[in-house]
């Protein structure tokens, strides 16, 4: 039975950072606000009712202050003891460890952060009585705390974190967000909306797995950053709070009514897991799972309702949840009326193949290819240049009758360029039986946690824009230790393998470049890209003056320009998209006319040649692949593209896009299919061994893939900004 710990033997630290003296760090004046509240609500005996003496604030402390009062309340405490903080959070460039933002921190020396090991050290230490420890952490990185001895991944044997939860703001890839405007950060502000007003249908008392589902929902809802929670044992069910919500008082029910199933019927609950994390071992089958919620009757009548998971099902509705099931039944049969239709021989594929464009034949099977892509947010427009070209590749198939009987369709889903719904769209996909293969994504970090998803189902994914080395190659990939990670996993275009040196040589010979300097925006893909130049062009003979890592949403670079130009730099290299190249490419100019920026294909857009401006000529990225316009397939891909009259451009990927989408025809062509199936007779696993042999000439040179997966060409082309326009300098 949960039960509310005990406010005489807990004891709470809020630990905030709202003002710096280093210039580059922010101020952050909602964090102020965050801790005033909710030292007020944790206060409060309508919430948990600490006593003044057993809660602490330190609102701008040093170190030394922060890790002392840690101390200090750590032990006192011999319930629960919960430690928060919020502020900028960083990452160690060695050691890739979480560092949390004090006034007095320099982010180029670390050791003046509060460092988060310190935090778990102590908490962990022997001394330490509390039988339930949480810690919430609100800043950029801070999914990195879900890594060592406090997560799933390193209980190395110690006994004493069993009732240890960690919740954080972001995942360990991503920053969290202070939006302009609003009273609290985005994180906090739920969490005090929580506290505040309750969570509607959840028990008496708010687990900490309650409040984390309640987190999940309301922020993937308004598009920001995804919290994420590591438990050990039954730590979701430490109870901090109560639930101030309280529900209407209920009126007689029709007996013909029906609840929406978007009210009743149960969705898919949030990751459990920080997707970056690795999966508990099977020796702690308990770690990071935190209770699922059981249909009301496998509960039984004398049970506390609050201990079976995070809603309340009075028995009164148990006759609704019947009909919310019998409703989702009839749905799934309405559902599958297609199939059945195709089965029988009515009309229904007529109309499905009329809408995919096919030209001849009469379709009795439809197969989907699934595209998972950025249809929202900065990068739209590469995203629906992936979409609308694997959507021409399709047309095109149908209207030539690729495979006899068969229709193909897309299935696009917008992946955001964020991590948990990369992760969710892989899983929505996989579950969808219809989907043979997948053409995407467009970021290869959301590539990273979409990968082993497809692998367990043994679906093919193949990415136009991915060039991570390690997608491929495996993580020792730059210690020259090749190990494919995932079968599954190919992609049409060349690798930052090819790329980053194809950048350093012109740079070095043809552009007489001397000194570079490199920043990155801290993702898989930037990260990935600029430390293949950096040893690329040292490899040229040239020298690397200095280096800087940086926030993905970073629009201000004059610190990082001015160290540039102080350093002597004759070239700016950025690993990172065209959304915060053009800003630093503006920025850089301004200062120095003469430093060149260069990237890689992240920046080949028409958008950085707009923003960065007519100072930014002689710039240059870089591509896999041969130019579209030199082959006669890229140009009747071109021509039929524009006759087609979609709404964006085909951009930096559509190409490979339409070459990802025909190699999964074609894999699926080479295979035995029966038109007549009511499902694909290719399984899945089969398609993957087919694609792996694929071999023609695409839009953007020959497709195939190599014992990795790795495209067959890696051809790399040089771009020169010139005119506001991209012109090929060099292939």
């Amino acid at each position: 039975m949960t039960e509310l710990s005990n406010p005489a033997r807990s004891r709470a630290l809020l630990i905030g950072a709202h003002s710096f003296t280093d210039p580059d760090l922010e101020p952050l004046p909602a964090v102020a606000r965050n801790l005033d509240r909710l030292a007020e609500l944790l206060r409060d005996p309508s919430v948990w009712g600490l006593d003044a003496g057993h809660l602490s604030v330190l609102a701008e402390p040093d170190r030394d202050q922060a890790l002392g009062e840690a101390g200090r309340l750590a032990d006192e405490a011999e319930d629960t003891l919960l430690v928060y903080y919020a502020g900028h959070g960083f990452v160690h460039d060695l050691s890739n460890e979480l560092y949390l933002a004090l006034p007095r921190t320099d982010p180029r020396r670390l050791y003046t952060a509060l460092r988060y090991q310190d935090i778990r050290e102590l908490l962990l230490g022997p001394q330490v009585r509390a039988r339930r420890k949480v810690v919430i952490l609100d800043c950029c990185w801070s999914g990195l705390a879900l890594h060592g001895a406090m997560s799933a991944t390193g209980l190395g044997g110690l006994s004493d974190i069993g009732g240890t939860f960690v919740l954080t703001a972001t995942s360990e890839t991503r920053t969290a967000l202070a939006p302009p405007g609003e009273t609290y950060t985005a994180f906090t502000g739920e969490l005090i909306g929580a506290l505040e007003k309750g969570v509607p249908e959840a028990p008496p008392l708010l687990t900490m797995t309650t409040l984390y589902r309640h987190l999940y929902d309301a922020l993937v809802a308004k598009g920001r950053p995804t919290p994420q929670q590591r438990n050990g044992n039954t730590a979701g069910a430490i109870a901090v709070a109560r639930n101030r919500h309280r529900p209407p008082v209920p009126g007689p029910e029709p007996e013909d009514a029906v609840t929406s199933a978007a009210e009743e019927a149960s969705v898919d609950p949030p990751p459990v897991d920080s997707p970056s994390a690795e999966e508990p071992s099977a020796e702690e089958p308990s770690v990071g799972k935190p209770s699922v919620e059981e249909p009301p009757d496998e509960q039984s009548s004398d049970e506390d309702p609050s201990a079976r998971g995070t809603r309340v099902r009075l028995p009164g509705r148990r006759r609704r949840w019947t009909v919310v099931m019998a409703s989702a039944l009839v749905v799934a049969a309405l559902g599958s009326l297609p199939v059945a239709l195709n089965l029988i021989g009515g009309d229904g594929s007529d109309a499905d193949a009329k809408a995919e464009g096919k030209g001849k034949g009469k379709g009795n099977l439809t197969v989907t290819i699934g595209v998972s892509a950025p249809l929202s947010g900065d990068l739209v427009g590469l995203g629906r240049g992936i979409r609308d070209s694997a959507d021409l590749a399709v047309k095109k198939a149908n209207a030539d009758n690729a495979v006899p009987g068969v229709t193909f369709k897309i299935r696009a889903l917008d992946d955001k360029g964020d991590l948990a719904s990369g992760h969710r769209n892989a899983t929505e996909l996989v579950a969808d039986r219809s989907v043979v293969g997948v053409v995407g994504p467009l970021n290869s970090a959301v590539a990273q946690v979409m990968q082993k998803v497809f692998y367990d189902a043994h679906l093919t994914q193949i990415s136009p824009s991915n060039t991570a080395p390690a997608l491929t190659l495996g993580d020792g990939w730059q210690q020259g230790t090749f190990a494919r990670p995932y079968d599954t996993y190919f992609r049409t275009v060349a690798n930052d393998t090819a790329q980053a040196p194809a950048a350093a040589r012109y740079l070095y010979v043809k552009s007489k470049r001397r000194k570079a300097f490199i920043i990155d925006d801290k993702q898989t893909y930037g990260a990935s890209l600029a430390q293949s130049f950096k040893k690329a062009f040292g490899e040229e003979g040239g020298t690397i003056v200095g280096e800087s890592h940086v926030d993905a949403g970073r629009r201000d670079f004059s610190t990082q320009v001015s160290q540039a130009v102080t350093a002597g730099a004759d070239v700016v290299y950025y690993g990172g998209e065209y959304d915060a190249a053009g800003p630093l490419s503006k920025q850089l100019h301004a200062a120095s006319p003469g430093v060149l920026l260069a990237g890689g294909d992240g920046i080949c857009s028409d958008t950085y040649a707009t923003v960065a401006g007519d100072g930014a000529d002689g710039d240059i990225c870089t591509m896999g692949g041969a130019v579209p316009g030199s082959l006669p397939s890229a140009e009747t891909f071109i021509k039929d593209y524009k006759a087609a009259g979609y709404n964006s451009s085909y951009s930096s990927y559509g190409g490979y896009a339409y070459d990802a989408t025909s190699a999964l025809i074609q894999a699926f062509k080479s295979l035995h299919v029966d038109p007549s199936d009511t499902v694909p007779s290719a399984k899945r696993e089969s398609l993957r061994a087919a694609a792996q042999n694929v071999d023609f000439d695409g839009v953007m040179g020959k497709v195939g893939f190599d014992a990795n997966g790795d495209a067959v060409s890696q051809a790399v082309t040089v771009y020169r900004l010139s005119g506001g326009a991209w012109k090929a300098v060099q292939a």
